[in-house]
C-alpha cells in the first residue's frame, strides 16, 4: 500500500470515505472528539505514532470501495487546496465547471439529493415505456445500470426518506428485470430478481411496487404452468394494489388462472369484477409509476379476458374480446401504445378466429403479426402464444387450416436476437 502522510486532508478523506460520524470515526482511531475537529482543521498536526499506525491499519483493513473513495477523495482536496494554474487556451470558467462536475458521484455517495433520485426514476421511465419497441439488450443493461447505482447509493449514509425513495428505484429496476427476463423465456431465472424486488419493495413500503412485484411473480409462475401458484401471487398482490392499474391486470389475470384451474364460477367472478374496474378506470385512469409492462389498459385487460373465455370454451365470447381490445389498440398514438401487449392481444383474437373456423382471417392478420414483429421480439410469451395458434391449427381437418399452420411454423423459425443468451449465465 502506498504510504499517506496522515494530514488534515488524509483524515478527512478517510473518515468521508468510511462515511463515519465525527463521533464514530473518533472512537475507531481512539481520539476524542475535540482532537479530531483539531486534526480536520489543520490547527494541529501534533499526531502520536501509534495513531499514525492506527489510520495505517484501519486503511490496510478496508474494503476496496472505501480505499478508492480515499484516493480519489485525496486527491480532490489536494487539487483544490492548491489550484493549479491552466495551460494556455484553458477556458477559466468551463475548467472550473468541470472539476465541480467531478464532484458529483462524491457528493451523491455522501448524501442523495432528490434530483439524483428523480433522474433514476426518470430512467426506468424511459426504459418501460420503450420496451419491446427498441432493442432489449440496451434497455436491460440499462435497467442493471439504475439497479446497481441504487444500491450503490443506499450502501452510502442517506437520509432516511431519501433511503425509502432508493429502496424503490431498486426495486423497480429489479422487477423490470425480472418481467424481460420472463419475455426471454427464463422465469426460473426472473424469479431471483423478483425475490429480491421484494425485499426492496418492503424496504421502500411502497405499496405499488408490491403490488407489481406480484403481478410479475404471478406471470412467472403462469409461463411454468403453475396456475395455482399464480392465483395466489395474483390474490396477494391485489392487497396492495391501491392506485393506477394494478388491480385491472391482477383480477384480469386471477380470472384467466382459474379457468385453467377449472374454477368457473371463481373465474366469472374475477373477469367481471376486472370488467367494472376496466369501466371506471376508461372515466377516470388513475397513474401509473412506469408504462409498458407495469400499466394495465382496458385493452390489455381486454386480452385476458379473450383468454379467459377461450379456456373456458366461449370462443365467440373471446372473439368479442379480442376484438374490442385490436380496435382499442388502434386508437391510441403509437408513442403509448404497449406493442407487447397489442401482439399479445392480436394472437388471442387469432386463436378466436381459429376455434370458429375462420382460418383465412386468422392466417391474414397471422401474418400481420409476423410483419409487425422484429425478429428480436419473438420472445417467448409471444413465440408460445403463435405455437398454441399452430397446435389448434394443427388439430382441425381443414384445408384452410394449413395455411395458419405454415405461417406459424415460419414465425417461430426467425432467428429470435430477443433472447439474449448471454444474458440468461409477458404475460399481456
Amino acid at each position: 500500500m502506498v504510504e499517506v502522510e496522515w494530514n488534515a486532508d488524509a483524515v478527512v478523506a478517510l473518515r468521508a470515505a468510511m462515511r463515519r460520524s465525527r463521533a464514530e470515526f473518533a472512537r475507531t482511531v481512539g481520539v476524542s472528539k475535540r482532537t479530531l475537529a483539531l486534526w480536520e482543521s489543520g490547527t494541529t498536526t501534533s499526531m502520536h505514532a501509534a495513531s499514525r499506525r492506527l489510520l495505517d491499519k484501519v486503511l490496510a483493513e478496508a474494503d476496496d470501495g472505501i480505499v478508492s473513495r480515499f484516493h480519489w477523495s485525496l486527491r480532490q482536496r489536494t487539487s483544490l487546496a492548491t489550484p493549479k494554474t491552466p495551460a494556455p487556451n484553458v477556458d477559466l470558467v468551463a475548467d472550473s465547471a468541470n472539476r465541480s462536475a467531478a464532484l458529483l458521484n462524491w457528493a451523491e455517495a455522501s448524501n442523495t439529493g432528490p434530483l439524483t433520485i428523480a433522474g433514476m426514476c426518470d430512467e426506468l421511465r424511459s426504459v418501460s415505456r420503450s420496451y419491446l419497441k427498441e432493442p432489449t439488450r440496451p434497455l436491460f443493461d440499462r435497467s442493471t445500470v439504475v439497479r446497481d447505482r441504487a444500491a450503490e447509493l443506499l450502501s452510502g449514509r442517506q437520509h432516511p426518506s431519501h433511503a425509502a425513495l432508493l429502496y424503490g428505484v431498486a426495486g423497480w429496476a429489479l422487477t423490470l428485470l425480472g418481467w424481460i427476463t420472463i419475455d426471454l423465456g427464463k422465469p426460473d431465472i426472473a424469479d431471483k430478481h423478483l425475490r429480491a424486488a421484494w425485499a426492496f419493495a418492503e424496504n421502500a413500503d411502497d405499496d405499488n411496487l408490491r403490488a407489481w412485484v406480484r403481478a410479475s411473480q404471478h406471470t412467472s409462475s403462469f409461463w411454468r404452468e403453475d396456475y395455482l401458484a399464480a392465483a395466489e401471487y395474483a390474490r396477494d398482490g391485489l392487497q396492495y394494489a391501491t392506485d393506477g392499474t394494478a388491480a385491472l391486470f391482477l383480477y384480469s389475470a386471477l380470472a384467466l388462472d382459474l379457468a385453467h384451474a377449472r374454477d368457473g364460477r371463481g373465474a366469472a367472478s374475477a373477469r367481471d369484477r376486472a370488467i367494472d374496474l376496466g369501466a371506471a378506470s376508461a372515466e377516470s385512469p388513475g397513474p401509473d409509476v412506469l408504462a409498458g409492462p407495469f400499466s394495465c389498459s382496458i385493452e390489455r385487460a381486454g386480452g385476458l379476458w379473450a383468454d379467459t373465455s377461450l379456456t373456458q370454451v366461449d370462443p365467440a365470447r373471446s372473439l368479442e374480446f379480442a376484438t374490442a381490445a385490436v380496435q382499442g389498440y388502434a386508437s391510441i398514438p403509437d408513442d403509448r401504445r404497449n406493442v407487447g401487449s397489442e401482439r399479445m392481444v392480436r394472437c388471442q383474437e387469432i386463436k378466436a378466429h381459429v376455434a370458429l373456423g375462420n382460418f383465412d382471417v386468422a392466417q391474414a392478420q397471422l401474418e400481420h403479426v409476423a410483419e409487425a414483429t422484429p425478429d428480436e421480439h419473438r420472445i417467448g410469451p409471444l413465440a408460445q402464444r403463435v405455437e398454441e395458434i399452430a397446435w389448434m391449427a394443427r388439430d382441425v381437418a381443414a384445408a384452410g387450416a394449413r395455411g395458419v399452420v405454415d405461417c406459424a411454423v415460419e414465425f417461430r423459425r426467425a432467428p429470435r436476437a430477443g433472447t439474449l443468451p448471454m444474458l440468461s449465465g409477458g404475460m399481456g
